[in-house]
């Protein structure tokens, strides 16, 4: 098994493991082996005070790359083209608009997001919200093309 499928697996029997009141969270770091205390990686890796989204790679293998997102408000509308994704939201709540759906997530919801499905997150917390984040293929740090207001899915009535 590779480390980017160990690294997914390990998040997921967290996920499993957690209750969503007090969930202790803890980052693979797959230069050692070790697994970091979520809040601790985020104190070494600080998000910048202009930053609105911060896309930071934690792990990247043949056909898959493992990332820490986080949304300080909210992101814009877009879509992959090449890539699919799994989220695992690690701190926060908000809206994902996913398609022509809107999902509320928080700590411990899992989503899949396929590739050319437009999508969107809007945070409701004061911090910025956290998701562990798995792109098959491994991102490429490009695409991410923006959908036009226009072009954005209608609500169902």
């Amino acid at each position: 098994m590779n480390r980017t499928c160990k690294a997914v697996l390990t998040a997921f029997l967290l996920a499993g493991c957690a209750t969503s009141s007090s969930m202790n969270w803890s980052i693979p770091d797959m230069r050692t082996g070790k697994t970091v205390a979520l809040e601790q990686w985020l104190k070494q890796n600080p998000m910048s005070a202009v930053q609105g989204v911060s896309i930071q790679e934690i792990s990247r293998g043949e056909s898959a790359s493992v990332h820490i997102i986080r949304i300080r408000k909210q992101e814009p509308m877009h879509v992959h083209q090449r890539h699919d994704l799994v989220a695992i939201v690690l701190k926060g709540t908000g809206t994902l608009t996913l398609g022509d759906r809107k999902l509320e997530l928080k700590p411990g919801s899992i989503v899949s997001i396929p590739r050319a499905v437009p999508h969107a997150f809007v945070n409701h917390s004061s911090e910025p919200a956290v998701a562990y984040v798995t792109f098959t293929p491994a991102f490429d740090g490009v695409d991410m093309v923006p959908v036009p207001a226009a072009a954005e899915p209608k609500k169902k009535k």
